[in-house]
């Protein structure tokens, strides 16, 4: 009986060093993966704290990358901006200057063909040139001649002569159109077109005054027709400005 109790009590000691090393064990068991565990978690947060520094936004201090978008957007821009300084130097390269504005000069001159002085006057450009020839007995005729812009082969006259004035010697001429000077003098309106010797067409004229003076009165022109376009406008402000008229 005895033994037998001292074979329980060993082996209930026994058990309980089993026991007692048994938890143990599990206690390193659990211990063991435990550290593991943590270690690898905190190498997996230190890999993601790495990947996060890598890809965190860039401070203010450092110079941002270009990216396709903002690529796009600039050279989107750069393409859209270029256009219009480009039309602004066109603009600039094809802009004139206004015109000049022309000044015009008073021309007068009293003639006497007959007992009866007659006074011719009219309004210029003051850098056109101009030649007068007065009555003389073996001239038909009297008045101005006006060169238009200084070219010799542009020429006008305003004229007074002897004999019946007509359009006889414009063969193909059109008209006649009525005529009327600012001042009120009427007359009949002749003009046609011809082919110069260079190839470039040219254009005459003549407008025959309705006058009660002693004599007959009017205008003649030729000229080319590219200096008659490019003047008309002038040449006939000269030609409203005329006026005819008996003189004391």
């Amino acid at each position: 009986m005895m033994k037998k109790r001292i074979k329980s009590i060993e082996l209930l000691v026994a058990m309980g060093v089993f026991l007692i090393s048994g938890c143990g064990a599990k206690e390193e068991v659990q211990e063991i993966p435990s550290e593991t565990f943590v270690n690898e978690a905190l190498s997996s947060v230190e890999e993601q704290s790495t990947a996060v520094n890598e890809t965190q936004p860039i401070t203010s201090d450092e110079v941002p990358l270009e990216t396709p978008v903002q690529s796009e957007e600039s050279a989107t821009t750069e393409s859209t901006s270029e256009p219009e300084s480009s039309s602004g130097q066109e603009t600039q390269t094809t802009q004139t200057a206004p015109p000049e504005e022309v000044k015009y000069m008073d021309i007068a001159h009293i003639f006497k063909p007959y007992e009866q002085a007659v006074e011719i006057s009219f309004q210029m450009p003051d850098n056109w040139n101009y030649t007068l020839w007065d009555v003389e007995e073996e001239s038909p005729d009297w008045g101005y001649s006006v060169i238009v812009q200084g070219r010799e082969d542009a020429i006008f006259s305003i004229f007074g002569q002897h004999g019946t004035l007509t359009a006889a010697d414009l063969p193909n001429a059109n008209g006649p159109n009525s005529f009327q000077t600012s001042q009120g003098l009427t007359g009949q309106y002749f003009w046609e077109e011809y082919m110069l010797d260079d190839g470039n067409t040219a254009i005459q004229g003549r407008v025959i005054f309705d006058t009660e003076l002693v004599g007959f009165y009017g205008i003649s022109f030729n000229m080319p027709k590219s200096i008659y376009s490019e003047s008309k406008d002038i040449i006939d402000k000269v030609f409203q400005s005329i006026v005819i008229k008996e003189a004391q």
